[in-house]
């Protein structure tokens, strides 16, 4: 602990210290809110071989500028825009960073030496050669934050729903359904009663098809948008006649694109339902107008549509008459879904 309190006091000394000449109150002391830690995913600048008290000023005086993480080793100041809400998991620890939240210091004349020169909106306050200062327009762009999942929503939102996230930029939005617990999950197929018709083209399949708060496939080309966007894991839960329930965890999932027939990637299995998803690694999607699985009749005629091989231990898709099987049993209920690990 004394060790621990010593290089924190050496770190306040040497994080951000200006002499009586740069500021008449005299000495001027910043306590950082992390040590070793950054705001990561809300830059709006950086600069280069700049003193902690110029990041300091930099981050203050600019209206957009929420908070900083600042590099004493390498002399980086790196500015941050005010996220919509933040969680621990936009933290990572980085040694040699330390963060500032500057709201703690806005409006104190102490710290704000533009105080009382104050600009006009769309400006910032800059500091002249002979000791004065300048209002110069403001060239930073805020970007909304905008979740492209359900795991990134998690951070604004605790009820699980219906809610929209953003696959790109460009896009208009998708309406997704999102399990909030254990760190937000977005749901990706869901059986419960049998009141969603999973016959279904390659088309349909590619789009996504029924009721979100029901039962639905959310569509194989958003399944490749969200998992080429980041590292995913999925959760299937299944539920047998006695109400008991069954999962299976994959620590990797990811779904290729188009040109590669959806081509399903999966290991990394924990759970009490059995490894038997670990077969399908590696192969296409099938549906029963687009036979791409290595057996010679088409396995989602019967079975429903799947990532086939010759054919599958798995038929969730399947009539829901037939119930869902997942080797050896059957079930009544099944959700898919998945989470953002990286």
């Amino acid at each position: 602990m004394l060790v621990f309190l010593g290089q924190l006091l050496l770190l306040l000394v040497d994080i951000v210290m200006a002499s009586e000449d740069q500021f008449n109150s005299g000495i001027f002391r910043i306590n950082p809110d992390k040590i070793d830690t950054k705001l990561d995913g809300y830059n709006i600048r950086t600069f280069e071989k700049i003193s902690p008290r110029m990041c300091f000023d930099k981050c203050l005086r600019r209206p957009k500028c929420h908070s900083y993480n600042y590099n004493r080793h390498i002399l980086r100041c790196e500015l941050n825009f005010r996220p919509k809400c933040v969680s621990g998991i936009d933290f990572h620890n980085e040694v040699g960073f330390v963060y500032v939240d500057v709201g703690h210091y806005r409006g104190d004349p102490m710290y704000d030496t533009c105080l009382g020169n104050p600009c006009k909106s769309g400006e910032i306050c800059e500091n002249k050669k002979d000791g004065g200062v300048v209002c110069v327009k403001d060239q930073e762009e805020i970007r909304e934050y905008v979740p492209e999942d359900c795991t990134q929503l998690r951070k604004c939102k605790n009820e699980t729903g219906v809610y929209k996230v953003y696959l790109s930029k460009s896009d208009n939005g998708l309406d997704v359904f999102c399990n909030m617990t254990n760190g937000g999950w977005t749901v990706i197929q869901r059986r419960k009663d049998g009141s969603e018709n999973f016959r279904r083209t390659w088309v349909e399949y590619e789009n996504g098809f029924g009721d979100l708060q029901n039962e639905f496939w959310l569509g194989n080309k958003y399944l490749n948008l969200l998992t080429s966007s980041g590292l995913y894991k999925l959760r299937v839960e299944l539920v047998d006649t006695n109400g008991i329930m069954y999962f299976a965890e994959y620590s990797t999932f990811a779904v290729g694109d188009a040109t590669s027939r959806y081509i399903l990637t999966i290991n990394g299995y924990s759970g009490n339902a059995g490894n038997y998803m670990s077969y399908n690694n590696g192969y296409p999607f099938s549906t029963y107008d687009r036979d791409y699985d290595s057996w010679n009749d088409n396995c989602a005629d019967s079975d429903g549509a799947w990532w086939h091989v010759s054919c599958s231990y798995i038929h969730l898709n399947q009539d829901y008459i037939k119930q869902l099987r997942w080797y050896p049993d059957y079930f009544i209920k099944s959700e898919m879904m998945i989470q953002r690990t990286t």
